[in-house]
């Protein structure tokens, strides 16, 4: 691979901007070339004269970049230097505030004039992964910077035939700030002491454990290359066979109907599941840190892979069931109305098994997720968990057909009369609610914390209101219409259908503003669009016109349904599809939206809310460092040394 895209490739996305131009400067240099002054046509003094002018212009213009580095780079050093210092105090506050068994003391005030309370352990952890893996980035710009600044100033040897370009750069970036590595190297080190004398009771080997980051250009292993490639081709094959039983096989209207009611809800959910994976490779191939924005540890966390591999294994079972639903006469099987409920169980008790085997980390963080969005009102609400609630809300009528799918096996098992009735109930009216107000309980939740008191979460909890609305309208339209010839005769459709139309205007108009941050230029080129763009441009105005058309198709189920065109089960496999379409795009779109904040604010770790000390404990830092240092070195003289083969922070990446 060609430099210039290994250094895209390993660069820090949110810090984009603060890497040295390589791309820039090498087709400076092309272009000096293509345009020299031909030998056959010009003197000698015209062709010095010209690259002597170039010569000024391109090392000016390194110089340039050069500062811009210089300048970041100290920003995040001195940065580095408060949070090492804060760091360092609440590791010794957290230390004098233990007795001598490692057991936090009830008394939580400091007796030596100190302002604030000690950390937990579980917040140091996190403070310090956060923090350690925030100077192993910098060490990481640090040795991209250099390596390009070596890398441009070797070519433009090479194309002009000058000496100049390694002169430069011995006399300007090899020695430049932001090269020096002693003191960013000595504060990884003092983490790295920190981590191992304070949380991890001497031993190194189990400290560099939680703290050690993975190289960059870190290889995908073949293992899970395999796997993954083996459910998604057994998958498919599957999901073809699929399609063609259904069209190829005579089925009944009755027979049908059963087999929408009862797997429509599951294939939905592997529909859905392969967007998500899909979501999740283009975030990584574009360089949208998903990781950073869903506050996923880094050192572990799931890639496009895992979730293909995830999804396809799931997919693949589905259309086992699928093909054993359709064929259950030739495969014997009688009882082929219980083959939705094995596949829906054997879901559950994979993703709630306890054992730390397949992806445990995933699935505890994603029952954390879903426990935070149930429990909306009385907790903090971070992004993942409204992004959850947006998913959700998405999926209802997909949690409707496992509602009716739990209620037709209660009713089967009971021989209860009314066995294939698939009508809605109120718990369905319920249901279609919980989306709404997870998001809407998240939204007031979101006002309390936020210091502002910004009305925007109030504005956004109004959408979410207008869609309890619609559903309360809706069911009530349901619950009256046997009382009217034909369904626009009922004043509550007309309710029901000027609020959706509202709630849709609202949400679209939502959609592109807030969550896509577009529409924030109006001339120029980036017409409608926004100043910085990572998808190509067409592909804006491409979901700007399908979230319109999806959000209004709920207008097509009533006129296909009002003139007999679809029966309503097979309008409603259409909406689900359309609106799992819709979310698909909204994800690429939302995260993007995000991602760019991050960029601007040059966030590339989660927070660890670690605020500048005050003069008084910075004098308390010095006094406590004083009395604690044979303490740590107590600690450290007990871990095992490090094997001298084993590989160091400095990695070689080219």
């Amino acid at each position: 691979m060609k430099f210039g895209k290994t250094f895209e490739s390993l660069l820090t996305s949110e810090w984009r901007q603060q890497y040295m131009n390589y791309a820039d400067l090498k087709a400076m240099i092309r272009e000096a070339t293509e345009n020299a002054p031909d030998p056959k046509e010009a003197s000698s003094f015209e062709i010095e004269s010209y690259f002597n002018d170039f010569e000024t212009l391109f090392f000016s213009t390194c110089l340039e970049e050069l500062n811009r580095v210089n300048e970041f780079f100290k920003q995040k050093i001195s940065e580095a230097r408060r949070k090492l210092a804060t760091l360092k105090y609440q590791f010794l506050v957290s230390d004098r505030h233990r007795d001598p068994l490692g057991h936090a003391k009830s008394k939580m005030h400091l007796d030596d004039g100190g302002q604030r309370k000690p950390l937990s352990q579980r917040k140091l952890r996190l403070a310090s992964t956060e923090f350690y893996l925030s100077l192993i980035m910098l060490q990481n710009y640090q040795t991209l910077n250099q390596t390009a600044f070596r890398k441009i100033c070797k070519k433009y040897d090479k194309y002009i035939r000058s000496s100049e370009g390694a002169s430069w750069f011995h006399d300007n970036a090899l020695y430049a700030e932001f090269a020096r590595t002693t003191e960013l190297t000595a504060m990884v080190t003092s983490v790295e002491d920190l981590y191992t004398g304070y949380l991890a009771n001497g031993d190194r080997s189990k400290a560099m454990a939680k703290l050690r980051v993975p190289p960059l250009g870190e290889k995908t292993s073949p293992t899970r290359v395999f796997f993954a490639g083996l459910f998604l081709g057994l998958f498919i094959v599957g999901a073809v066979m699929s399609v063609i039983s259904w069209f190829s096989l005579d089925l009944k209207p009755g027979f049908e109907f059963m087999f929408v009611s009862l797997l429509r809800g599951p294939i939905m959910l592997v529909v859905y599941g392969i967007y998500l994976a899909l979501n999740v490779g283009i975030w990584q191939k574009v360089g949208i840190n998903h990781v950073l924005i869903f506050e996923v540890e880094p050192r572990n966390h799931v890639g496009f892979l895992d979730v293909l591999e995830i999804v396809c294994f799931f997919g693949y079972l589905c259309t086992i069931v699928i093909l054993g639903y359709l064929y259950s006469d030739e495969f014997g099987i009688e009882e082929y109305y219980i083959l939705p409920l094995i596949y829906m169980a054997l879901m559950a008790v994979m993703f709630l098994n306890p054992i730390r085997i397949m992806n445990f980390p995933l699935r505890l963080w994603l029952l954390k997720l879903f426990g935070r969005v149930l429990a909306a009102p009385f907790f903090y609400v971070g992004f993942g968990d409204f992004w959850v609630g947006d998913q959700l809300t998405s999926m209802v009528l997909c949690l409707v057909d496992h509602y009716y799918l739990v209620r037709f096996y209660i009713r089967y098992y009971n021989k209860m009369d009314n066995l294939y009735g698939f009508e809605p109930d109120y718990g369905v009216a319920v249901i279609r609610c919980l989306p709404a107000w997870f998001r809407l309980a998240q939204c007031l939740r979101r006002y309390r914390d936020s210091g502002s008191k910004s009305k925007v979460y109030l504005m956004n909890a109004a959408k979410y209101c207008l869609a309890i609305m619609v559903v309360v309208f809706s069911t009530i339209q349901m619950e009256t219409n046997a009382k009217y010839d034909y369904m626009f005769q009922n004043p509550w459709a007309w309710l029901y259908i000027s609020t959706a139309l509202l709630t849709s205007v609202y949400s679209l108009g939502w959609d592109l503003l807030q969550d896509f941050g577009l529409f924030r230029i109006w001339k120029r080129e980036n017409l409608f669009l926004r100043e910085n763009l990572v998808f190509p441009k067409w592909f804006y105005y491409f979901a700007i016109l399908e979230n319109t058309l999806l959000r209004f198709v709920w207008i097509l189920e009533i006129v296909l349904v009002h003139f007999d065109v679809l029966t309503v089960y097979h309008c409603k496999s259409l909406i689900i599809f359309c609106e799992i379409t819709r979310r698909f795009v909204w994800n690429l779109l939302r995260l993007e939206n995000e991602h760019l904040n991050n960029c601007g604010k040059f966030r590339a770790t989660r927070d660890i809310f670690l605020t500048a000390l005050n003069p008084t404990e910075e004098l308390l830092l010095e006094r406590m460092m004083d009395e604690s240092d044979h303490r740590l070195s107590s600690r450290l003289s007990r871990r095992p040394t490090p094997d001298p083969e084993s590989p160091r922070l400095d990695k070689k990446y080219f």
